[in-house]
């Protein structure tokens, strides 16, 4: 699948230097992070619904 996000420029700026350090794409780098990091923390079971949660994050009141 394809997505598109934005990131802040010095997550991207890192990402572009150890992909350059590794010799991969910078989207083959970032699939990779991205796919062990979901492996690393597997989903809560505790969001009752879309509202309690916002990206991944739970809102603060």
């Amino acid at each position: 699948m394809r997505v598109t996000i934005t990131i802040p420029y010095n997550a991207y700026q890192s990402l572009i230097e150890r992909s350059n350090q590794q010799g991969r794409s910078l989207s083959n780098l970032a699939a990779y992070l991205l796919e062990t990091s979901l492996q690393a923390f597997p989903p809560h079971d505790h969001y009752q619904n879309r509202s309690e949660a916002m990206d991944g994050f739970q809102r603060h009141s």
